[in-house]
């Protein structure tokens, strides 16, 4: 049987606002897109 680690979801915890793992990993994704299309715009152009 596999033993998974326990790794807690929220990254950071400030009061009432907690910030998830994946949440991060959104934004991650969403600023590298932004960041990609960008760069390629001005190449492009």
């Amino acid at each position: 049987m596999l033993n998974y680690p326990k790794i807690d979801p929220i990254a950071i915890s400030l009061g009432p606002l907690q910030i998830h793992w994946y949440g991060l990993m959104y934004l991650v994704g969403f600023l590298a897109a932004w960041w990609l299309g960008r760069h390629r715009l001005i190449d492009w152009g």
